[in-house]
């Protein structure tokens, strides 16, 4: 018996057997590898957060004033040094009464050195005249040491002559009359040496200079005062975009507080900070992956610039949207590529590739 031909399996049935078959296998695998990719790329949650670092620089009023000028508004580019506003520190009438203050007070103090001059020159003659009465005790002192002296030198011959003239009470009262006299004419004349040696400093010496010394002093400081309250010229600290204006023109401003923020319009650095728990703590010699979290992933690789000492508390809007969040991570600065253009604030992932240990 011959062998009957095959029967040709239709197209319809083969299509159905490879749905049925291997058209699910495939899908599968498809939809595996989608949700492996939007894993990796955006769902993957990241061990290191990280923030494009904000290059930022405050210009802030050195005096109390009024800003009368300010040539710029807010998201307008400026170059380091630019005029960019005026601060008066004050009006006519504020200037007037300021230097008038000032010229009181001096004269106050003219006043006062009159005052002490008038007491250094009493308190000179008051010392001349204790130095005279010095002297003239120390004379009537000279005048009963010789005295003394003359009775005790004749007590002392008489009380070694046979028989003694004197007793040796009255000899014992002479000696003793004799040496406190002979003492306090020394002690007078220490006395006088030092009065007059402190009279020759307390002695007043007038100078033609000493007599328009304050008048220098006033017009000194009233021309100090001028230059203070001139109007001072704004410059921007730094070339970049004026992100915030806290002062307008017309508006009083008081000293150390930021009249306006300029920013830097870009920035290659990243301020990352790695979460706990750390199982390896990160050096120089290792590179980063920094991904953003916008729609269309940047993915650019970076370098560890330098590493913090410590854990310090991250933003919570890098961890939760609600920003209720508080954790603490050890930062770490990331340098990137000059060409990467990430906008300073962003928030991006990082991710260590270690190098071989």
């Amino acid at each position: 018996m011959e062998k009957l031909p095959p029967i040709p399996t239709p197209v319809g049935q083969r299509w159905r057997e490879f749905r049925i078959q291997v058209l699910p296998l495939i899908i599968f695998l498809f939809v595996l590898m989608a949700v492996v990719i939007l894993w990796r790329n955006f769902v993957q949650p990241s061990g290191i957060v990280g923030e494009v670092e904000s290059i930022k620089a405050d210009l802030i009023s050195l005096q109390d004033g009024l800003l009368t000028r300010l040539d710029v508004d807010r998201f307008e580019r400026v170059e380091a040094g630019q005029d960019i506003g005026e601060l008066t520190s004050a009006n006519d009438e504020t200037l007037r009464t300021s230097i008038a203050a000032v010229e009181a007070d001096l004269r106050v103090m003219e006043a006062r050195i009159a005052i002490d001059k008038q007491r250094n020159e009493q308190s000179f003659h008051q010392m001349k005249l204790d130095i005279w009465k010095e002297e003239i005790a120390l004379a009537a002192d000279k005048a009963s040491l010789i005295q003394a002296s003359n009775t005790f030198k004749r007590y002392s011959e008489m009380l070694h002559q046979t028989p003694k003239l004197v007793s040796d009470d009255e000899y014992d009262i002479a000696k003793a009359n004799f040496e406190r006299l002979q003492s306090l004419v020394e002690q007078r004349s220490k006395s006088i040496v030092e009065l007059t040696e402190s009279l020759l400093k307390l002695q007043p010496n007038p100078s033609p200079e000493s007599q328009d010394s304050v008048e220098k002093a006033i017009k000194a400081r009233i021309a100090e005062l001028q230059e203070s309250l001139k109007p001072v010229a704004l410059k921007a600290p730094m070339s970049g975009i004026i992100s915030t204006i806290y002062h307008r023109a017309g508006e009083k401003v008081v000293k150390g507080v930021a009249i306006l923020t300029v920013t830097a319009p870009n920035s290659d650095r990243v301020v990352g900070y790695l979460r706990q728990p750390i199982h390896a703590r990160p050096t120089t010699n290792d590179t980063v992956l920094v991904r953003t979290r916008s729609t269309k992933r940047q993915i650019i690789t970076g370098a560890i610039e330098r590493v913090g000492s410590q854990m310090e508390l991250i933003n919570p809007a890098l961890l939760s949207v609600d920003g209720n969040r508080v954790e603490v991570g050890l930062p770490i600065l990331v340098r990137l590529p000059e060409k990467s253009k990430l906008v300073p604030g962003e928030f991006v992932d990082v991710t260590i590739q270690y190098a071989k240990r």
